[in-house]
């Protein structure tokens, strides 16, 4: 029987009645019987010497077990207690979740820390994080690429593959492992009237604290700079708020063309200008991460964005999709229909096609490169459609980003000193306050990888009495051994 993060996936989303202490145990169970594909003894004092768990946890597990309905394993009784998995049903379960659309990138690292508790050879492993924590850390590494970045992972579908958690203990979970240096968090989700609909935080894992074992912590300071290159960010910052307070104040008043466009496509999200800035910083994390990481040595003034064929891209593509730029209830209006004059039978037929449209357009990828050049060549033409607002949002995350990206790369190298090409970039705003006035602040996080390091630069930004910015890099380096 294989033991990969598409099992531990649906194992975690399909099952019911156990707590994040049994589901931790189960999966525990379920790698000791891939590793010896034979019944495997469950009785109370085994598991509680081995895995370090309570009889509590135990007698829970068991029962889960024993039940009729539970189609992972049986339970049988010999001399000791004893549980043998069925392989067919559970390697059946292992292709059907997500249709197998997570690999094995993390394989290593969730078995071991399935461990991290675990009593091998009568010695204890000694590990800081409760069975909870380690539970939820290798909820966020199967949905991770190998940098280590989790997107469009929201804290329901997380509470639920946790048993249920409360919104409340998650929320000390992940500030726990932020504690530990396991993980760094955008607080920038939400949800947006019209553009975006719910929008989930995005992760950064560190990976480096994770694998103790391939990476050592060689260097860590914290530097103060009075510079302006950390300045330009926050202005960047600064520029995209005031743009949309000058869209704000339009209201198709004033003759401007690109302004009255961004009133149209904004809509009702302009009313809390401070939101929509956080839900488009989150999906402008992802375009810079990968610009940065694909296109280093031609980011300048000079870049095009639709000379290369990014919006393929496995992070950027799934932005593309209807369901991803707009609302449930805006493309519900979209698709709408009088009801006067109709009978019931034919609202009812409406309504199932108003669905059917309606579904459709949220799984259609809306944003091609070929399209967006197509838009870009009769900009201006039919502006209030979806569509058209679909490639003018893309657009604008784009432009927003890629200045953005060319003065995060002129701090890296200028700053940072990491002039080469790195293997990859994820960079992630903690925070962002920004109304041009005294108390601006921008708290990012820059995780790249470049030959054996792996390098974190927290950058915080305030901008201080008399327009002075002050400006902090705490900075982490972990070096291959």
């Amino acid at each position: 029987m294989d033991f990969n993060p598409s099992l531990v996936g649906y194992i975690l989303s399909s099952i019911e009645g156990l707590s994040p202490e049994g589901r931790f145990l189960l999966l525990c169970l379920l790698y000791e019987y891939s590793i010896e594909n034979k019944a495997i003894d469950i009785s109370v004092k085994q598991l509680t010497s081995k895995y370090g768990v309570t009889r509590t946890v135990c007698s829970e597990v068991s029962k889960f077990l024993s039940l009729p309905k539970n189609k992972l394993g049986q339970i049988r009784r010999s001399k000791v207690r004893c549980c043998e998995f069925d392989s067919v049903s559970l390697s059946k379960f292992s292709s059907d979740f997500d249709n197998g659309q997570y690999g094995n990138v993390h394989h290593f690292t969730v078995v071991d820390l399935l461990t991290k508790k675990s009593t091998v050879d009568g010695v204890k492993n000694e590990c800081d994080l409760s069975v909870s924590n380690l539970l939820l850390l290798i909820i966020l590494l199967i949905h991770s690429d190998s940098s280590g970045s989790v997107e469009r992972l929201s804290k329901a579908k997380i509470r639920k593959m946790m048993g249920g958690i409360s919104d409340d203990r998650l929320n000390s979970q992940l500030k726990k492992l932020s504690e530990k240096g396991c993980l760094f968090i955008s607080c920038s989700g939400g949800s947006g009237r019209k553009l975006f609909g719910k929008v989930s935080n995005n992760y950064i894992l560190n990976c480096a604290s994770i694998k103790p074992k391939e990476y050592s912590l060689n260097e860590a300071e914290s530097v103060r700079f009075f510079s302006d290159q950390f300045s330009l960010i926050l202005e960047k910052l600064e520029a995209v708020v005031r743009k949309l307070h000058f869209v704000r104040c339009t209201k198709g008043w004033k003759k401007n063309a690109e302004r009255n466009d961004l009133f149209i496509l904004f809509g009702s999200d302009l009313d809390a200008s401070m939101r929509i800035m956080n839900l488009i910083l989150n999906k402008c994390e992802c375009i810079i991460s990968v610009l940065l990481t694909e296109c280093w040595s031609e980011i300048n003034d000079d870049f095009i964005f639709t000379n290369y064929d990014l919006l393929n891209h496995s992070r950027i593509k799934p932005l593309m999709l209807g369901s991803s730029l707009f609302s449930l209830s805006v493309t519900r209006d979209e698709f709408s229909f009088d009801k006067s004059n109709l009978t019931s039978k034919e609202i009812s037929d409406r309504k199932r096609e108003q669905r059917e449209k309606v579904e459709g357009f949220r799984l259609k990828e809306i944003v091609t490169l070929n399209s967006l050049k197509q838009w870009g060549d009769s900009h201006g033409i039919d502006n209030k459609s979806l569509d058209s607002q679909a490639h003018l949002l893309i657009d604008f995350l784009v432009s927003q980003s890629l200045c953005m990206a060319k003065d995060i790369k002129n701090l890296i190298v200028n700053c940072l000193g990491y002039a080469d090409k790195p293997d990859w970039i994820n960079v992630i705003f903690n925070h962002a306050k920004v109304n041009g006035t005294v108390g601006d602040n921008c708290h990012m996080t820059i995780a790249l990888a470049l030959c054996e390091q792996v390098v974190f630069c927290e950058v915080i930004s305030r901008r201080l009495a008399h327009n002075d910015v002050e400006n902090v890099v705490k900075n982490k380096i972990y070096v291959s051994i």
